[in-house]
């Protein structure tokens, strides 16, 4: 039996995680992370569509990171590690909408590295579960869970979490550019997706089976492209299959532009990355 977090059978209440370190089954209470979460956003104005939207975000990102945990045969605690880390990936949008009225990083912060900075610098994740060696973790995957690349320095551990998060988090954005109003994402008139060009450098890194890089993108509908590609980042099976069930990629695809030269491009982009993802 456990009172105030005391064993008093005399067991040991930690189990150890997939690399032998001893983790406490009290440090990750779900219902508390979750309840303090909803705390955290309800003073900021949820009649905001950027602001909703990511607080839906987050939910379903906590949910998919959960999923694909579990289809890695990863031990329960890892799979809770998981689920926070999708909680808690996209903290610092909250304020950086607040602050600057936008979602564009190059416009305002690296929304990554700003929320790693208000939960673990500035001490915001004791709101959400005890001091310990899962902060460590959780900071590392959540600072990178926006970076083009993952550093070669990382250890097994730090990379497969990251990777399971960064899996997630692509799914979700592809289903909210389905859900949401571009203009509102984007902070950009719908006329130009209904129009612009896609660049030829985004061409070139979607017809390659690679994620857009972001200073490549100079038009609306490079931002499009830039969703589409998100699928060759994908590392995980299970993501293969969620993405696909889901269908929202299908839907992004399937985008009318009313330039006729997009028109033709767009067809060759998504026969690629359905060769792509038939290859896998």
């Amino acid at each position: 039996m456990i009172i105030n977090g005391q064993n008093i059978n005399g067991q040991n209440n930690s189990v150890q995680n997939s690399s032998g370190q001893n983790i406490s089954r009290e440090n990750i209470n779900r219902q508390n992370i979750r309840e303090r979460f909803d705390e955290y956003i309800a003073p900021y104005d949820l009649s905001d569509t950027k602001i909703l939207l990511k607080a839906q975000h987050t939910y379903r990102v906590a949910e998919l990171c959960e999923r694909i945990a579990k289809s890695l045969s990863m031990p329960a605690e890892d799979v809770d590690l998981a689920w926070t880390s999708g909680m808690l990936h996209d903290i610092g949008r909250f304020e950086q909408v607040r602050r600057y009225g936008t979602f564009v990083d190059a416009k305002s912060v690296d929304h990554a590295a700003f929320g790693a900075d208000l939960l673990f610098r500035e001490g915001l994740a004791e709101r959400f579960l005890p001091a310990g060696e899962t902060w460590e973790l959780l900071e590392t995957v959540i600072r990178l869970h926006n970076v083009f690349e993952l550093p070669e320095t990382l250890t097994s551990r730090q990379r497969q979490f990251c990777q399971i998060l960064r899996d997630a988090d692509k799914i979700d954005i592809i289903r909210v550019n389905c859900e949401f109003s571009r203009g509102e994402i984007y902070n950009l008139p719908e006329e130009e997706f209904l129009t612009s060009d896609i660049s030829d450098l985004v061409l070139e890194d979607a017809l390659a089976m690679r994620n857009v890089l972001r200073a490549h993108r100079k038009t609306a509908v490079d931002y499009i492209v830039g969703q589409i590609s998100l699928a060759y980042g994908l590392v995980y099976p299970e993501s293969r299959n969620i993405i696909l069930e889901q269908g929202y990629l299908e839907k992004i695809m399937n985008f009318e532009s009313h330039n006729p030269d997009t028109m033709k491009k767009m067809v060759r982009i998504r026969e690629r990355v359905i060769m792509f993802l038939g290859d896998q």
